[in-house]
C-alpha cells in the first residue's frame, strides 16, 4: 500500500494548511507592527515547497537585458519612493506573496503599492539584487531568479540587514516587460547599529524585528 494512503492528510491538504498558517503568522506580524492591509482569500503563487526557491535557468540577449533593467529599477523605484514609477513596472493583475518573509500575499499593484508605502514609506532602504538567472519560456512571457540583499533603517535607530531571494515571473505587454508575479523568501535577518553597520542581534526572528520596529514608529 502506498505510503500517501496512510497518511491523515493528503499532501494537498497539509500544503494548504502550511500555506494557511504562513498567511497567519504573516498577518500577526503586521498586527504586531501597525500594519492594516486588506487580504484576499485567496491561494498563494504555485510553491515547490513553502519556502524554497528555484533558478528557473539562464538565457542571454536583448530580453534577458531589459528584464535585468525592468528588476533593476524596481529596486531604485523602492528605495526612492517613486511609487508612480514602481507602478509602471507592475502587471495591474500582479501578485507578490511575501509568506516567506512574514508578511502577506498581495493581489494586484495598488494594494502592492499601498502596502509598500505602510511599511517602508517613512524607512530609508537600500535593496541590491544580484546574480540574475533569467529564463525567457515565449516571446512574451519568462521566469527569473534574484539573490537580494537589502539595508532598512526605521527611525534612524534601528537597522535591518535582510538576505534573500525573490522568484519572479515576467510578461510583456505592449513591447514592455513588467513583474507578473514575484515571490519573496527571507533566509537571515541581522538587526544592525544603523550608524556603523555593526550587528547588534545576528539571525533575527521575523517577530523580534517586528516588535522592535513597531516600538519606533509606534504603530
Amino acid at each position: 500500500m502506498p505510503v500517501e494512503d496512510n497518511c491523515l492528510f493528503s499532501r494537498k491538504d497539509i500544503q494548504r494548511r502550511m500555506r494557511q498558517g504562513a498567511v497567519a503568522v504573516g498577518t500577526a506580524v503586521m498586527m504586531l507592527g501597525g500594519v492594516n492591509v486588506p487580504m484576499v482569500n485567496a491561494d498563494p503563487l504555485p510553491l515547490p515547497s513553502l519556502c524554497g526557491y528555484s533558478s528557473p535557468g539562464d538565457d542571454s540577449g536583448v530580453e534577458v537585458d531589459a528584464i535585468k533593467a525592468l528588476k533593476a529599477t524596481y529596486f531604485a523605484s523602492i528605495d526612492a519612493k517613486n511609487w508612480d514609477g514602481l507602478r509602471d513596472l507592475l502587471d495591474p493583475n500582479v501578485v507578490e506573496d511575501t509568506t516567506c518573509s512574514a508578511g502577506p500575499i498581495l493581489y494586484g499593484r495598488d494594494a502592492f503599492i499601498s502596502f509598500l508605502k505602510l511599511t517602508l514609506g517613512g524607512a530609508t532602504t537600500h535593496h541590491q539584487g544580484s546574480d540574475p538567472h533569467i529564463k525567457v519560456n515565449s516571446a512574451t512571457t519568462a521566469s527569473g531568479l534574484w539573490t537580494l540583499e537589502d539595508v532598512l533603517v526605521f527611525g534612524g535607530t534601528l537597522g535591518v540587514h535582510g538576505y534573500g531571494h525573490y522568484n519572479d515571473t515576467y510578461v510583456k505587454t505592449d513591447g514592455k516587460w513588467v513583474v507578473k508575479t514575484s515571490k519573496l523568501t527571507r533566509t537571515r535577518i541581522d538587526l544592525i547599529n544603523p550608524a556603523n553597520g555593526a550587528v547588534i542581534q545576528s539571525d533575527a526572528s521575523l517577530l523580534d524585528v517586528a516588535a522592535k520596529v513597531k516600538a519606533i514608529v509606534g504603530g
